[in-house]
């Protein structure tokens, strides 16, 4: 069995069915950040033997949300892990891109039950660049063999200008990390500013703490929403899109209920070399301010402006 917290990414489910694989989903709520609570995992586990010994996956900073968990809330699902038997994937894909430059992954607490799973693309704002790493516990060798076996019937490698680009990338230069820190400190104050306006206009929204995703709950706009027939977060959407010409992801596709006023909300729709470069010109001491923001994320700003103007009765 494969367990996933909801909000999930998108095409764990799939994945999981394709494999003939029953999957659970863990509810969270706003008021945990969306992260699973070693609590109720347990209480999970207590009620459902059937899931002793799952798969967990764990996303984080996760997309739909860019909430992450602190160590302690690792050490804690860890214990869980280890005294119901489950084999953890820890899709760390956004780690590096931790706002607090600090992320920890849960294998640290669980090493022998814990497969990481990373990569080039998000990181290194790489998308086409397309190479994927998966690290396994000596427990796990059967499994890392399977995997294995199963990639050489899918790819025969990755391609040589990919390779000599993760040379680079993993080798984690000074040159990397000032291109990683200045990539964080973008993202943070654009987080930071987004989520001021949305909060100011009643909307739910947690600040994250990685990554370049927002998970959004229109709840408190549910009797005005409904007075335009819209029932659903998918409803919502597609109104959204053609009524103000911004595109959010409906949270019904990230596995929350149909009925909840939920979607994503992915804040990269502007220039990222142009603001790294004037990321740089500034140095990593001196503070973004207000004109920076609205100079280089104008296109981000405007569609928050168009959601709060539709969103108005």
């Amino acid at each position: 069995r494969v367990l996933l917290p909801s909000p999930s990414w998108v095409s764990y489910v799939p994945q999981s069915q394709i494999l003939g694989r029953q999957y659970r989903l863990l509810a969270t709520t706003a008021e945990n950040r969306y992260k699973v609570k070693a609590e109720d995992l347990e209480a999970h586990l207590q009620a459902e033997p059937e899931d002793h010994g799952a798969l967990l996956i764990l996303n984080y900073p996760a997309n739909p949300d860019g909430c992450s968990y602190a160590a302690e809330e690792l050490a804690a699902l860890a214990e869980v892990a280890r005294r119901y038997n489950l084999t953890l994937l820890s899709d760390e894909i956004y780690s590096l891109l931790s706002y607090d430059n600090k992320p920890v992954s849960i294998a640290h607490f669980y090493p022998e039950g814990t497969i990481v799973s990373t990569g080039l693309s998000k990181w290194c704002g790489a998308g086409g660049w397309r190479l994927g790493c998966f690290a396994f516990p000596e427990r796990l060798f059967a499994l890392r063999d399977a995997v294995a076996v199963s990639a050489s019937e899918t790819f025969s490698s990755v391609s040589a200008p990919i390779q000599y680009a993760a040379i680079e990338a993993f080798k984690f230069g000074p040159d990397i990390q000032e291109y990683v820190a200045h990539s964080q400190r973008l993202l943070k104050v654009l987080a930071q500013d987004i989520v001021e306006r949305l909060q100011g206009a009643g909307v739910r929204v947690c600040m994250p703490d990685g990554a370049y995703y927002l998970f959004v709950d229109f709840a408190e706009f549910r009797d005005i929403l409904q007075g335009r027939g819209l029932h659903s977060s998918l409803q919502l959407c597609q109104r959204l899109l053609e009524e103000s010409g911004v595109a959010l992801l409906a949270g019904s596709h990230f596995y929350r209920p149909t009925e909840e006023l939920t979607a994503r909300l992915a804040f990269v729709d502007f220039a990222g070399e142009e603001a790294l470069k004037a990321s740089f010109s500034r140095g990593l001491s001196a503070d973004l301010d207000q004109a920076f923001i609205e100079a280089h994320f104008a296109r981000v700003l405007k569609g928050i402006e168009r959601l709060v103007a539709w969103l108005s009765p």
